[in-house]
């Protein structure tokens, strides 16, 4: 029988406050997952979908955000590396042991914008077909299987663990996302997403006036005709990494972040140029930038690295814990 080991228990008061974030993950279907709950850890999720509040086993949880955050294509050590990744932000959410919940009746979510993606075992059925699930769905199992009950500390404290699809050549460090420093989550270069195909700049264009619309609704209101001559937005600071830091919106100051988000593009990564009514951007990479690089972890897995190598490369100096006595 297993038990909690409650020396961790205590540790949830110290929350950092940054907000997790995701690389994506579907909201299509319905179902709870298979498996008893275990009486001692159970997580209570609320699927967005259904609208319903699910209690299940903790590692089922993490079988399902596993799933949903990486493609089952991934080398199983990425896999696993996401196992450890999910179960750390789930930990500090659980009500059970003290955390952080992200709804008064929920500890989690299943929406991607707010914690990590989840869906249950009947969704991936539907979604890659009875033939590839028997296939593949033994892959994620194997994952958590085999990093059960695992998760990543520093200082004896429960990682507030961050990652994203694509850094595009070097991570972000939180203090350059959301202005607090937290030392297992600096910058490193990384050679290893470049199969992503979020690697390589790509080009968005829009209209001045839909650009105008996005960012009047997150509170920057600016004329289109100053969009258009190319005097609407100036950046004001950049990070090391070159990402966009904070923006002059006509005249109000935006975080890289919430302009990013508010135009709907993928990453700070960006420049742009204005050409009669459009806005073109150039932009690379995917999501926040901060901690583990997903598609960088697919690519150390393929050289051949192991879960908790990955791991220490892109969270230094955390190291794991086990949270599960046998």
């Amino acid at each position: 029988m297993k038990r909690v080991i409650y020396l961790l228990l205590f540790v949830f008061g110290i929350m950092l406050g940054i907000p997790n974030a995701s690389s994506g993950g579907s909201n299509i279907g319905t179902g709870a997952p298979s498996g008893a709950p275990d009486p001692l850890l159970t997580i209570d999720v609320y699927y967005a979908p259904t609208g319903q509040v699910l209690t299940m086993d903790l590692e089922t949880y993490i079988k399902g955000v596993v799933a949903s955050e990486m493609p089952v294509s991934a080398g199983i050590e990425a896999l696993k590396a996401q196992a450890v990744a999910a179960r750390t932000v789930a930990v500090r959410k659980m009500r059970v042991l003290g955390g952080n919940p992200s709804r008064p009746d929920a500890d989690v979510t299943s929406d991607h914008r707010i914690d990590q993606a989840w869906n249950p075992e009947s969704y991936f059925k539907e979604r890659w077909g009875a033939m590839s699930f028997w296939l593949n769905w033994p892959k994620i199992e194997r994952a958590v299987q085999e990093t059960r009950g695992i998760i990543l500390t520093y200082n004896g404290v429960p990682c507030d663990v961050v990652y994203h699809s694509t850094c595009a050549g070097q991570t972000e460090a939180a203090k350059d996302v959301w202005g607090r420093d937290v030392p297992y989550l600096q910058s490193v270069q990384c050679s290893f997403c470049q199969d992503s195909p979020y690697y390589r700049p790509q080009t968005v264009t829009m209209k001045a006036s839909e650009v105008s619309s996005l960012l009047g609704n997150a509170g920057a209101s600016v004329p289109v005709s100053a969009i258009r001559g190319g005097q609407a937005f100036s950046v004001t600071s950049v990070s090391p990494t070159g990402r966009i830091k904070q923006v002059s919106v006509n005249g109000k100051t935006m975080r890289g972040l919430e302009f990013r988000t508010a135009l709907g593009l993928k990453s700070t990564y960006l420049s742009w140029s204005t050409r009669g009514d459009s806005v073109v951007f150039q932009v690379k990479g995917y999501g926040h930038g901060a901690g583990m690089c997903q598609y960088g972890a697919m690519g150390m897995a393929k050289e051949g690295r192991t879960y908790t190598e990955i791991l220490s490369y892109y969270y230094q100096g955390a190291t794991t814990a086990q949270i599960f006595e046998e």
